[in-house]
């Protein structure tokens, strides 16, 4: 008897075993390694939350508090009229509706621009795709250190340096590399069938993307949507070197000036205040629709 067909009843009887245990409603054997595994990310878990719980902290203190005692020692002030402070007199509230419109604005464009691009990539059949595919998402390898100068000459000849309008275009192209990567192994998960029907219905192509395609590509245009705009939201660089008003400066860049602000003018709860601000939309875009991204990234590798 061969060693497979002798292996073969052992895999049989565990898998069977698994099964009955599943319909059961019993759970698998624990195992030291799961212990570990369970013990290091709670580790890492409890880190982020203690290191927000201290930036809450330190913003709910006053200034002579938070120099005059210790950085872990529990606030009994509750000053929240350090958020207001940040939000008017720091000029929070300007960063924070510049961020919002060049994250929203230039995701819009981006996403726009991957589903167009990544539509003939993964569902029309021509010679070179691959290639084509290759180029856009070699851009993925491109660092910013190489970038920023041509893309700053740029800006200038074109008169857009020193402009919301500028920016978010380059955000847009930022990330449009790994969002038509994204949606061409989403698109290719899609039956063709679904456009043959819409041609035997009379549907031309264009008709079929709008009618048939796009209604479809809500999960994988949902994970890109919330990964370029946490990505817009939270770039610093290219806001640094291309923004020079303060007026029209983002919320990452203004947070490094109120940085410069506590360095050396104290205003340490103002800057932890507006950090507050800051990461909070984060915090409750990803809460919200993190299942979304997971099922998004996914859903081409079962292509």
């Amino acid at each position: 008897m061969s060693t497979d067909t002798m292996a073969a009843p052992s895999r049989t009887a565990r898998i069977g075993g698994v099964r009955r245990r599943r319909s059961r409603g019993e759970h698998p054997p624990f195992r030291l390694f799961h212990l570990v595994l369970y013990l290091i990310m709670g580790a890492g878990g409890a880190s982020a939350i203690a290191a927000y719980l201290w930036v809450i902290n330190a913003s709910l203190k006053t200034n002579v508090d938070f120099i005059g005692t210790s950085p872990f020692a529990i606030t009994s002030t509750w000053s929240f009229g350090n958020y207001l402070e940040a939000w008017q007199t720091a000029g929070v509230a300007t960063y924070f509706g510049n961020s919002v419109l060049v994250s929203v604005c230039a995701t819009a464009i981006g996403v726009g621009f991957a589903v167009l691009a990544a539509y003939p990539l993964a569902r029309v059949r021509f010679r070179g795709s691959s290639i084509v595919l290759a180029v856009i998402v070699s851009g993925l390898m491109v660092p910013w250190m190489v970038t920023f100068i041509p893309l700053y000459l740029t800006l200038q000849d074109l008169g857009l340096l020193d402009s919301q309008l500028g920016l978010i275009l380059v955000y847009a192209t930022y990330n449009l590399p790994f969002n038509v990567y994204v949606m061409v192994g989403f698109m290719k998960t899609l039956p063709r069938e679904l456009e043959e029907a819409a041609a035997v219905d009379g549907a031309g192509p264009v008709s079929a993307f709008l009618r048939v395609i796009v209604p479809l590509l809500g999960p994988g245009m949902a994970s890109i949507t919330i990964i370029s705009f946490l990505n817009n939201w939270n770039e610093f660089f290219y806001a640094l070197v291309f923004i020079t008003t303060p007026e029209r400066m983002t919320l990452p860049v203004g947070l490094w000036q109120l940085n410069q602000a506590a360095t050396y003018g104290s205003q340490w709860v103002t800057l932890f205040a507006g950090m507050m601000i800051t990461v909070i939309p984060v915090l409750v875009v990803f809460a919200f629709l993190q299942k979304h991204i997971t099922r998004g990234l996914t859903a081409g590798s079962l292509k």
